[in-house]
């Protein structure tokens, strides 16, 4: 999709417009990147999820797996700003976030094809991503990333009284290391 991804000394370095960059998360960030996460998540997810779920899913929660991912976490700073982040851990692509006003443009593509490349170094052969059924965008955008629709899973979340299951496309990419700019 013409995304350059570079590598500067330790520093992972996208540009994606003058001021925009993808960098690997820190700490500092993990306040900023769990805002964004618990805004776009209740957005972007919540209609496909029971209302536990959706409840279950306050800042804290999020805070708590920013925490957690840091280490695998990238984000898309755009003056100073944090306004996308991808997060993975082991072959799991697990979040891809967004904020409203960068989508439709290539941060999202940039940010994933950056998040591929580190994986693929990290020795990840085969990537894989759970896809809300019904969030169709989210779909057509991985697939036209090269990811591939490979089976129809369940997976639990908060109900009222239980767990329940909540269709999920899982999608899948063989990852390489590209050779870029």
């Amino acid at each position: 999709m013409g995304c350059h991804v570079h590598l500067i000394g330790d520093m992972l370095a996208a540009p994606i417009g003058e001021s925009a960059m993808i960098r690997r998360a820190n700490a500092s960030d993990i306040s900023r990147v769990a805002a964004l996460y618990h805004a776009v998540w209740h957005e972007t997810h919540a209609p496909f999820m029971p209302r536990a779920e959706i409840i279950h899913r306050s800042i804290g929660f999020f805070m708590e797996r920013m925490t957690a991912l840091l280490q695998s976490t990238l984000v898309t700073e755009l003056n100073e700003e944090v306004v996308a982040f991808s997060a993975w851990r082991g072959q799991h692509l697990g979040q891809l976030f967004v904020a409203m006003s960068h989508r439709g443009t290539r941060v999202a593509s940039s940010l994933l094809t950056a998040a591929e490349i580190e994986m693929a170094k990290e020795g990840i052969v085969e990537g894989e991503l759970h896809c809300a059924v019904g969030n169709d965008r989210a779909r057509r955008f991985y697939e036209r990333m090269g990811w591939h629709h490979k089976a129809k899973i369940m997976e639990q979340v908060a109900g009222e009284h239980e767990q329940i299951d909540v269709p999920f496309w899982c999608m899948t990419k063989v990852l390489t290391i590209q050779n870029t700019r």
